[in-house]
């Protein structure tokens, strides 16, 4: 903890990740030491940062100075996060520069909570014009137990959120799928929106259309998920769905919610290390003085480059192009009204 913390003098705001088992007490020890700073954290399979991946690691970044923030949360928020929104309204009320302005959100993962919170936030923010940026928590990737904090209590089942108005420039948001589509397209025509379940496409059960498109049985579907997720698309864009379980043999659950109708592509992976080279010259195109960017790698990819002997590689990699950075792994990634997974997200502070 006094190594992680050592190099903060004054900050106004600091963010950390860990493990599960130690996190309430950093977020305790955190706010001890700093009383004057917000301090937001969330559970991680790993933390990011230039020199590498950590795994139950703490690693903490304060902002001393070059912006201004304000943070506060949504409780309940698998059932009635709106009941919050005025929390919303009076945290957002200071900021006047939506261009340099983002909401950073960690929600709490496990139990379905993104999309209510989504609307929540958005319901003030989209006329805001700030920009919503965020993660699930995360945990070692058995969806045990996950955590965020504020302030230094902890939660399990919240959404915490700052408002950070850069001082200095813009923030840019970015975007990196690792899968592309197949042939393979459908349309949700019988779903259970809450439950995250669909159980037929184009008429037909899901599973067993899921299993047509990529060649097998339905026994043998399960060995597939994690590696050919769907693609939901909405106008000119596509965000990932990832596969959860096979329900009665017939249904499909995922991780993020699927809608009657949607438009839906069976995705294949595609290469992981020329995609992010793609991302990275991007951001550099566009943003050639960045200061800090902070990143959610979703705990699918994290446990794919990991599996691959890659996930240290992947770390420093994006610490050689973008310069300082953090970043940690949960389960999905939030960029404005969409919650979806498998998926990095960075938010590049000029």
């Amino acid at each position: 903890m006094r190594e992680a913390t050592a190099h903060l003098k004054n900050p106004k705001l600091v963010l950390f990740f860990s493990g599960v088992d130690d996190f309430a007490h950093y977020a305790c020890k955190i706010k001890t030491s700093f009383p004057e700073a917000i301090s937001m954290g969330a559970t991680t399979f790993a933390a990011f940062c230039k020199e590498g991946a950590y795994k139950d690691t703490l690693m903490v970044i304060g902002f001393e100075d070059g912006i201004q923030c304000e943070a506060s949360l949504l409780k309940d928020a698998d059932k009635y996060p709106l009941k919050y929104v005025d929390q919303v309204e009076k945290t957002a009320d200071r900021f006047k520069k939506p261009e340099n302005t983002i909401c950073l959100e960690f929600s709490s993962a496990l139990i379905s909570c993104e999309e209510l919170v989504l609307s929540t936030l958005n319901a003030v923010l989209s006329k805001k014009k700030i920009p919503v940026f965020g993660g699930s928590s995360g945990d070692r990737g058995r969806a045990e137990k996950t955590i965020v904090a504020l302030n230094g209590e902890t939660y399990q089942n919240a959404c915490v959120f700052v408002i950070i108005e850069n001082l200095g420039g813009k923030i840019r948001l970015y975007r990196e799928n690792i899968y592309k589509p197949t042939q393979h397209y459908f349309k949700s025509t019988k779903v259970d929106v809450k439950k995250r379940v669909v159980y037929e496409y184009d008429n037909k059960p899901a599973a067993k259309v899921m299993a047509t498109a990529l060649g097998v049985t339905i026994g043998e579907l399960p060995k597939y998920l994690d590696s050919y997720p769907l693609g939901r698309i909405i106008g000119n864009e596509m965000f990932i769905v990832a596969n959860n379980q096979v329900v009665n043999g017939s249904g499909m659950e995922y991780h993020a919610r699927v809608y009657n109708n949607s438009q839906m592509v069976l995705l294949e992976p595609d290469d992981y290390k020329t995609v992010l080279q793609k991302t990275l010259d991007q951001v550099n195109r566009e943003c050639n003085r960045p200061s800090l960017t902070l990143m959610v790698n979703c705990l699918a990819r994290s446990i794919l480059f990991e599996s691959n002997g890659d996930l240290n590689a992947f770390a420093t990699r994006v610490g050689s192009a973008l310069g300082n950075y953090v970043g940690f792994a949960g389960y999905g990634e939030q960029l404005n009204e969409q919650h979806f997974n498998q998926t990095m997200v960075l938010a590049v502070f000029e």
